[in-house]
Formats: structure tokens, sequence, C-alpha cells
């Protein structure tokens, strides 16, 4: 018998008795207790399971899922912990029979595989949400079709990777690489070098001492304190802001502004095709700077630059004595230097 059914009969036993003035009020207040009790609960089904492992060697878990958000998270040695929540709209079909039909869990030793298909069995909308608790020496990998990603406080390598869905990572001891289709990545204290690619959304990098190779199709970038690094923007307006950048640096955007503040310690290649690049840099400072404008304009707002004529298309100077060279060009954007 379905929850709709009994709401509807609820509902017309109980407003058959509105008619009678004595007893209006506690009919209302059945109706709405019914209609709580009756239409708000939406089925679940969840699974739990934990399985031991060694601290003789690293674990290797790998995540397959079709849909669903997935949290890997560090908590002990010894086990890996893993629960999953599904809930779905009333007269769905979700049972406790879903995560038997749909997940897939196979253990080798430290080597864990969590696949998660669709059972094709349930109707409407479903929501699935993962935690898997993991010891400290866990490398992941996980691949979400469509849905959320957070890896946060292992050792890794990690690798995660998306069709539709943001990825969030943090305090990663090694590597990481990221790649999402339409998405954002969120990347916080990452011990190793950052690979992260996103055909449409943002890229944030914070802490990341071994740099980061950053791209996306169509969206924006932002860095903070970061070690060697490229930072591409496709195509469209999308920004790009660097702050303490610690190495070399290469920034590219189409028709975006970019934005660096830093002492440079490393090469830097900065372009915008038609947007406003702004250089802060510190006042007491030894760098070479090439300047190139096709079409655009040069504003220098620093005592120990020259200001350029009104029509100059390269400006090439040396202050505080020379030191890392800093080239920023555009095709018709605006150039300043602070």
């Amino acid at each position: 018998m379905s929850r709709s059914f009994l709401k509807s009969t609820a509902k017309r036993i109980l407003t058959s008795h509105l008619r009678d003035a004595n007893v209006r009020p506690v009919a209302l207040a059945l109706i709405m207790v019914a209609s709580v009790a009756l239409g708000e609960r939406k089925p679940t089904s969840e699974f739990q399971r934990t399985l031991a492992v060694t601290n003789a060697e690293p674990v290797v878990l790998n995540i397959e899922i079709i849909s669903g958000d997935v949290e890997v998270l560090y908590s002990r040695d010894g086990q890996v912990s893993i629960a999953g929540f599904a809930q779905a709209d009333g007269d769905s079909g979700l049972d406790d029979n879903y995560f038997s039909a749909s997940l897939t869990l196979d253990q080798a030793g430290n080597r864990i595989t969590l696949r998660h298909s669709d059972p094709g069995a349930v109707q409407g909308k479903l929501r699935v949400r993962y935690r898997i608790d993991v010891p400290y020496r866990t490398e992941v990998v996980c691949i979400v079709n469509r849905g959320r990603q957070s890896i946060r406080g292992v050792l890794g390598p990690v690798t995660a990777k998306a069709g539709i869905g943001d990825i969030k990572a943090s305090y990663i001891s090694k590597g990481l690489q990221a790649e999402v289709e339409s998405g954002n990545i969120d990347l916080q204290v990452i011990g190793e070098h950052v690979e992260a690619g996103t055909n449409r959304g943002n890229i944030t990098g914070e802490r990341l001492a071994h740099g980061i190779d950053a791209r996306t199709g169509d969206g924006d970038v932002s860095l903070i304190v970061v070690g060697p690094s490229t930072a591409v923007v496709g195509k469209g307006n999308g920004r790009i802001e660097v702050g303490g950048a610690r190495g070399a640096l290469t920034c590219s955007t189409e028709g975006g502004d970019l934005h660096v503040q830093a002492v440079p310690h490393g090469n830097w290649k900065l372009n915008s095709a038609s947007g406003v690049i702004r250089l802060d840099l510190p006042p007491v400072a030894n760098f070479d700077l090439d300047i190139s404008d096709d079409s655009g304009e040069i504003q220098i707002e620093r005592d120990d630059l020259s200001k350029p004529s009104s029509d100059a298309r390269r400006v090439s100077q040396r202050v505080g004595g020379g030191g890392e060279r800093i080239e920023v060009g555009t095709v018709s954007g605006r150039i300043t230097i602070r």
C-alpha cells in the first residue's frame, strides 16, 4: 500500500469531520500530523561495512561511482570503514536491497575496490552518499560520473576524476591529479606537485609548496602561496588571481583579467589577450621587466620605473640591479605595474 494512498485516505476521513464545529480544531490538527508523518518521510537505504587491513603496507583504495557523493577521510589505522546512505522520493521503489543490488565491494589484502552501478529499479530523484574512513597511509583513485568528491588527510597520491561534480582535496602528503568535465576544483595543502584540469569550472589552490599545473577551459583560477606553477584559462573571460608565488609562474587567459601580487622568486611569463594585467610588487624588489602591448595601454605606477610614452608598445627596464625576469604581454588589454 503506497504512502500517497494512505495520505489521501487519512485526509478524506478527517475532512469528513470538519463539518462538525466541535471537532473541527482537532480534525485540522490530525490532518497536519498525518501529512507530516505520511508525506515527508522518504524511503532510505543504508550500508555499513568495516574491513581489516594491515599496517605493513599502504592501502590502495579504488572507487568507481555512477552517481553519488563520496567522502574519504583519515580516521584510524588497521581498518577501512565504509558507510553508504541512499534517499529517494516517495514511491520510488527504494528498499533495503538497494546497495546489495548496486554495490560491489572487493578486497585483496590492502587493495580495496568499491564499485557502485545503477541497478535500474529506483524511480525518481535519488541521492546517494558514501563516507569512507581510511588509515593515513592510503592511496586513492576515485572516479565519479556525477557527484561531489571530498578527500582529506591521507598520504596519497590521489587521483580524482569526475564527469559532473566538484572535487575538494586537502592535506594530502603526496601528489594529486584532479580532472573534471564540468565542476570546480578546490585544493589545499598538497605535499607534492598538483595537476588540475576542468573544461567548465573554477580552480582554487592554496599552500601548494611544489606548485600546480591548473587549466580550465572556461572558469577562474585562484592560487595562494604556491610553488612553480602554470595557470591557463582557455577561453572566455575567466580571471587568474595569484598571491604569494614562490617560484616560476606562467599565466595565460583569453579575455579575463590577470592579477599577481607576490615577490618574484622565479621567472614570470604573464599574458592576457584582451583583459587587464595588474602586477603588485613590493616597494623594494630586484627584477628585469619586459612588457609588450600591441594596441592596448601600459600604466607604470612605481617610482623606480620610468613612465613610458603614450604610444609605447614595448618597455624593458631593470629594477634594483636586476634579477628574475618578468615578461608581460597583451594584444589589446591594459597592463598596470604597481
